[in-house]
């Protein structure tokens, strides 16, 4: 008996290709297997049909025009952004072909990565008269600042990363300006201290006084206010002793956007009194912090609105607070002369002013060396875009940030980008006015 062929069931792989749909995706897995990513360009139309996005500009547009932006987390100005590149004047950056530089999602991450990976330095500075102009304090990204003896100020300055600047000059370590330095993860780098600060600043990366890294300059300072480094030897020194990376506890900070908005509700606010926030500021263009009975280093602050920066003075015959920026061109192994080799000094002028009080009293051991707790609580201002805000600050150890809190709001007050000065007052006897 001969069987009916056209009775018979179709096998499974007929099955499998009778239907359009299934034969696309049959292509779609061969293709996968065989081509590997280019396949994902590809999808299936409501039809069964194969849509190919790899032409799709749409796709390719959005992704050109996301813009996607990473911030300094010490300064929180901004390091890096996706998207095609913009010069000051908001033009296109072009390269040498005349093309637009255009810098990717990752590109752009690992760029911000670098920045806030790179070594900190944290080099205490000295404030005699004799020590002025210092050199580079204006390329510091933050600075802290108190009384070291006899009525003297003395800085805690943080820089990061590579750069040519020459630093100083450099001066002895005392315990709190180790303990203000601690949170950042840094090198700290002095010339001698008092003994308790040197022999806990062991357990840290430290640089104390070294003719290889560091060297005094006799033509126009006097010792021992003539000790200089720069990020250069900075950067060698730390490779050699394979310091590689900081990673620092920082403060709650404004994006830049967020801070140009704030600006200007501000300003506006400033000059229409029906304005719902004009009552909501309190505006500071003239700052006095009194820090010693010594009118050398008690400061006046000046808001410049053009540059929205604060202009640094002092209240005594100083005037204004001068820094050299001066960049190490190898000179004579490093050894620039600062007031020979780098021009105009130029008046230090950060973006935000902290003033914090803080329990102060001379050691009983000396009586003219100062004692300070760096830990605990008290009062502060925050000077920031032509206003103050009272706060508060707190800290629970020398390993935790400070943080600063809204007196009003209770809340973590954000700080504006850029250069940070935070000086340390008495409770007892300093003051601010504005």
């Amino acid at each position: 008996m001969v069987k009916n062929k056209a009775n018979k069931k179709p096998s499974k792989i007929k099955k499998i290709f009778s239907k359009k749909r299934n034969v696309v995706i049959f292509v779609i897995v061969l293709v996968l297997l065989v081509g590997g990513g280019a396949a994902a360009l590809m999808l299936i139309n409501k039809d069964g049909g194969i849509l190919d996005l790899s032409n799709d500009t749409s796709n390719k547009k959005e992704n050109e025009e996301r813009v996607v932006k990473y911030y300094d987390d010490l300064t929180g100005e901004l390091v890096s952004y996706s998207g095609y590149q913009k010069n000051a004047d908001g033009s296109e950056k072009k390269d040498s072909d005349g093309k637009s530089i255009y810098i990717s999602e990752t590109q752009a991450k690992e760029q911000a990565d670098k920045n806030n990976l790179a070594r900190i330095n944290c080099i205490q500075i000295p404030n005699g008269t004799d020590a002025r102009p210092q050199v580079g304090l204006s390329s510091a990204k933050i600075v802290y600042e108190a009384i070291a003896e006899g009525g003297i100020t003395r800085f805690a300055a943080l820089y990061r990363g590579s750069t040519d600047d020459v630093i100083g000059p450099i001066r002895s370590l005392r315990m709190y300006y180790l303990e203000w330095d601690i949170p950042y993860d840094c090198t700290i780098v002095h010339a001698g201290g008092v003994k308790a600060a040197v022999e806990r600043a062991k357990s840290y990366a430290h640089l104390s006084e070294s003719n290889t890294y560091m060297w005094r300059d006799y033509s126009g300072y006097y010792a021992p206010n003539n000790l200089f480094t720069s990020a250069e030897l900075l950067d060698s020194f730390n490779r050699d002793n394979k310091y590689t990376d900081s990673r620092p506890k920082v403060f709650a900070r404004l994006t830049p956007d967020e801070s140009d908005a704030e600006l200007k509700e501000i300003r506006t606010a400033s000059t229409d009194e029906s304005d719902e926030n004009a009552k909501k500021y309190a505006y500071a263009n003239s700052i006095y912090v009194h820090v010693t009975a010594a009118a050398n280093y008690n400061v006046n602050y000046t808001y410049d609105s053009a540059t929205n920066t604060y202009l640094r003075a002092y209240e005594g015959n100083s005037g204004k607070h001068m820094s050299y920026t001066c960049k190490n061109t190898g000179k004579s192994e490093n050894k620039i002369k600062p007031q020979k080799d780098c021009g105009a000094a130029k008046q230090v002028a950060p973006k935000v002013v902290v003033v914090m009080k803080v329990d102060e009293a001379l050691n009983q051991e000396n009586l003219y060396r100062e004692e300070i707790t760096t830990t605990g609580s008290g009062e502060a201002w925050v000077f920031q875009n032509g206003i103050a805000i009272e706060a508060t600050w707190s800290r629970d150890k020398a390993e935790s940030g400070l943080v600063f809190k809204d007196k009003q709001t209770g809340d973590e007050v954000k700080l504006a980008p850029g250069q940070t000065w935070i000086t340390a007052i008495a409770k007892s006897y300093g003051y601010v006015k504005y």
